[in-house]
């Protein structure tokens, strides 16, 4: 199974975080956790989900 994969719109190609396993969006902000149990708040919106390629597109504010 491939976990996702989390991007900045505006960046090149390397991820912000990997391993995402579950993904939260409340009042403009995204929680992520990972696989491993590693939780990070960014503030901004999903701009796009690609779900062949595992990953998500993050703009931020």
């Amino acid at each position: 199974m491939c976990m996702a994969k989390l991007y900045e719109a505006k960046e090149g190609d390397k991820p912000i975080l990997e391993d995402i396993a579950r993904l939260i969006i409340a009042n403009r902000r995204v929680e992520v956790e990972t696989l491993f149990g590693e939780k990070k708040v960014f503030q901004g919106k999903v701009r796009q989900i690609d779900f062949l390629k595992s990953q998500i597109q993050l703009e931020k504010d």
